[in-house]
């Protein structure tokens, strides 16, 4: 990777219109890549999300995450038109800011960073536990899963104060290093796998449910890529943004998209899906890629936790860092505390934005665990649903705000300003009620009315900042990467409807 060039490495300044600024230029497109991809979490998502997709999609596994594929580019394509006009640490924030207006945009990020700061906090608890089952398996160690959180969440806390350069390249080692793990894993099932390799996998027939099953399957495969638009929280702090985004963007979804598809492949041609007996077999263990590796890979099963254990790290280090940056976003422009935006005058970071995250994922954690339970998927499943519920609502918001961004621009192009937009709003329409559907088990039963609590206190607030203090949301959105776009940002929201 090349180095910072020293005509960027000053400290960030302060400006009248926006505050202070990250350190600029001092991320490459391989640093954005990973970032993305690591908040997929791809080794997480298969392996908590393929046992969850199996009952309905049944061997059609492989045709449900293609279809997730497809339906998500849609709304990749929203995030890459907007950061090749809007880099900013404020992604989607900064996104339906300028194409709904500051109201909206304040509404967005305060679905937003909530929905970050709940898989934050679920990340937190995760990591604990499955370390300390690992521990426990296959050492016979005993360690209390809130210690080994305590531990990661120190380390998450150090780099990410310190350098978001280091920890995006250890994001990209870690990821490099799990999923070489699981595609080695995969080339080896389906290779031994005889008869159980078949295109068959990719026809709706070969769902139980048919078409309806390989559509509710596709909804777990949509939840594994919520997250993919990470990168733009990296505008301001990455080389050329406006063509580094889009691209790292793009090139962490085709990454993961392809390896979701290749690895449902592989578990439905290693576990022989197209057999009744070991369909029955499929569905009743919650651990199937594992079992792949002890069945065709003995030597793997330990390799295959230890990337497991890589990957969820990984994945909260991301989080961590792309979350401080929306609050960052949002307290620099004085819609949360002021002192959120504040920059470490030696590390560049937003060191309050960081404080006050971490402090929030141990507090929040430890009363869940102590509510919920502190199993893997205890905390981490149900404010991931938390989470999931606010996201695809942002999705579906930049949707519309693309469409309104673009309506009268020159360069409008009705494929991808339109049409693709609203094949995104459609796509998340049937997830969203998926995962936000009444008559759930508790407490996920408690999952939308939460959010719904969490929705009427924004709107409450929007009004109250539009009563007291209209200049802080005709100011949202205002701060991009490039300073030579700040009139610009200023003049478009002048123009926007608060």
């Amino acid at each position: 990777m090349a180095t910072t060039p020293s005509s960027v490495a000053a400290a960030p300044t302060s400006t009248p219109a926006g505050g202070q600024r990250l350190l600029k230029g001092q991320l490459s497109l391989p640093n954005c890549v990973a970032l993305s991809a690591a908040v997929m979490a791809p080794v997480l998502a298969v392996i908590l999300n393929a046992p969850a997709a199996g009952p309905q999609a049944g061997a059609a596994l492989p045709l449900s995450f293609l279809v997730a594929f497809i339906a998500c580019f849609f709304v990749a394509n929203t995030v890459i038109q907007f950061t090749k006009r809007l880099p900013s640490s404020g992604s989607f924030y900064t996104f339906c800011s300028h194409g709904l207006g500051g109201g909206a945009g304040f509404f967005t990020g305060w679905l937003y960073g909530a929905a970050f700061i709940a898989l934050a906090v679920g990340l937190f608890t995760a990591n604990g536990a499955f370390f300390h089952d690992y521990l426990l398996t296959e050492w016979h160690v005993h360690v209390a899963w809130w210690v080994l959180s305590l531990i990661e969440i120190a380390l998450i806390y150090v780099l990410s104060l310190r350098s978001i350069k280091a920890s995006v390249r250890i994001d990209l080692a870690l990821l490099g290093f799990e999923m070489i793990v699981f595609l080695v894993l995969g080339i080896i099932a389906i290779a031994r796998a005889g008869g159980g390799n078949t295109a068959h996998y990719f026809s709706p027939s070969a769902s139980p449910h048919h078409l309806s099953g390989v559509g509710i399957g596709a909804v777990f495969g949509i939840l594994s890529f919520i997250g993919f638009e990470s990168a733009a929280v990296l505008g301001e702090e990455t080389r050329d943004a406006k063509r580094s985004i889009p691209r790292a963007v793009f090139g962490a979804m085709i990454i993961i998209g392809v390896f979701y598809v290749f690895m449902m492949y592989a578990l439905a041609a290693g576990y022989h899906l197209n057999d009744p007996v070991q369909m029955k077999a499929f569905l009743g263990d919650s651990t199937p890629f594992p079992t792949l590796a002890k069945h065709y890979a003995s030597w793997m099963t330990q390799i295959v936790d230890i990337a497991a254990i890589l990957g969820l790290f990984s994945c909260f280090l991301a989080v961590q860092n792309a979350t401080v940056r929306v609050l960052f976003a949002m307290g620099r422009e004085r819609v949360l505390p002021p002192a959120l935006g504040r920059v470490h005058s030696k590390f560049h970071s937003p060191h309050v934005a960081i404080y006050t995250l971490t402090a929030s994922s141990i507090a929040i954690g430890i009363g869940l665990a102590a509510w919920l339970g502190s199993g893997v998927t205890d905390v981490y499943g149900w404010t991931g649903s938390l989470g999931t519920v606010a996201i695809v609502l942002v999705y579906i918001m930049a949707n519309l705000a693309l469409i309104r961004y673009f309506a009268k621009d020159p360069e409008r192009n009705v494929f991808l300003h339109v049409i693709l937009p609203i094949l995104g709003i459609l796509a998340l329409a049937y997830p969203l009620y998926f995962v936000a559907k009444p008559g759930q088990s508790y407490p996920y039963n408690l999952v939308p009315y939460i959010v719904l609590v969490w929705v009427v206190l924004g709107i409450a607030t929007y009004f109250y900042f539009r009563s007291k203090s209209p200049e802080k949301l005709a100011a949202v959105g205002s701060v991009l990467a490039e300073e030579e776009d700040g009139d610009f940002a200023e003049g478009r929201l002048a123009s926007a409807p608060v």
